[in-house]
């Protein structure tokens, strides 16, 4: 049976996860640090190890709450759940192989002074190849509970409206990025 009032800490805890890491990929909240004395390449390793660490934190209480199965797959459709998640995580490794990682985790500054607008690579079909591959991933488990279930729901209505925001911060920073954006679907790839 449903724990509702996990559902219920499941959707606060996401939501304060999401305004918190959403505000620290802010404009505003980075020239506040710039303004302090924290430039990049430190201000992006700062975002990234509080992200891994925030990240980390939210999973850990989210599987401490009372839970209850929703099903299980065997057979055939265990297979292609799996399937879908191997898919999910060679889109979102795909997603890395056109980037500096080094500067995307913020242990180098980037040539330029915005976030990179890349072409190349698995972004000439997705615009976000790694939303697209961690929701695979989510989507598709082979076994899931009530608390996982929203729990992925939530994180892809993260990443679909984290997708917007991203993608006006790259219009205001890229010429470009607008006829990409017409040109190259978000989500789901056209061939």
């Amino acid at each position: 049976m449903i724990e509702w009032g996990s559902v219920l800490w499941i959707w606060l805890s996401g939501l304060f996860f999401a305004v918190s890491h959403s505000l620290l990929a802010s404009a505003s909240c980075k020239q506040w640090f710039y303004r302090h004395g924290l430039r990049e390449p430190r201000y992006r390793l700062l975002y990234s190890v509080v992200a891994l660490l925030a990240t980390g934190a939210w999973v850990v209480y989210v599987h401490q709450l009372a839970d209850a199965p929703l099903y299980q797959t065997s057979g055939v459709f265990w297979l292609v759940m799996v399937a879908v998640q191997v898919l999910g995580l060679i889109v979102a490794l795909a997603a890395f192989q056109p980037i500096d990682g080094l500067v995307f985790l913020g242990l180098r500054k980037a040539k330029a002074d915005c976030d990179p607008f890349i072409e190349r690579g698995i972004y000439r079909w997705l615009r976000h190849p790694m939303y697209v591959g961690a929701m695979l991933i989510l989507l598709a488990m082979p076994e899931q509970t009530w608390n996982g279930l929203h729990f992925t729901l939530l994180v892809c209505v993260y990443f679909i409206v984290g997708a917007y925001f991203e993608e006006r911060r790259m219009i205001a920073q890229h010429a470009d990025y607008l006829a990409y954006r017409q040109r190259v679907p978000a989500f789901i790839p056209r061939f």
